[in-house]
């Protein structure tokens, strides 16, 4: 039974790590585009983030999530809003007139009902850059 949860474990883990979730890239990708726009590598962005170029590497390419306190961070150091890099949510199927969020699909029901709530208390139409502007990365 051990060596079966063990197994079971490693698994989901491996899964994890091979299929990283569309969100991490997406957020990986506005970060990377921003730091071309910056003019940066990867090795300065790194610097000034406190992590090395190859966990930036990693967070680009969507391979290594971030937590939300770094998700804060990186957005102050690339002079964004943290809402700016976090994906758009695609339109809700059900109809509720709210955008659904693109979460982990490993989330269980009342993980994703909590966060989708949090989420739902946030006018975003209000948050702006440091200097007053919506900041958009294409």
């Amino acid at each position: 039974m051990r060596v079966r949860l063990t197994f079971q474990l490693l698994a989901y883990i491996y899964g994890l790590a091979m299929n990283p979730d569309p969100m991490y890239k997406q957020i990986g990708a506005v970060i990377k585009a921003r730091r071309k726009t910056l003019g940066l590598k990867q090795e300065g962005l790194a610097g000034r983030l406190g992590i090395s170029r190859g966990s930036l590497a990693n967070i680009e390419t969507g391979r290594q999530s971030i937590l939300v306190h770094q998700l804060y961070k990186y957005a102050a150091k690339l002079d964004l809003s943290p809402f700016d890099l976090l994906p758009q949510p695609a339109t809700d199927p059900v109809g509720t007139g709210r955008p659904e969020l693109p979460l982990p699909a490993n989330l269980k029901p009342q993980e994703k009902d909590q966060i989708t709530r949090l989420f739902a208390q946030v006018d975003t139409s209000k948050i702006r850059d440091k200097k007053g502007k919506r900041g958009k990365v294409k």
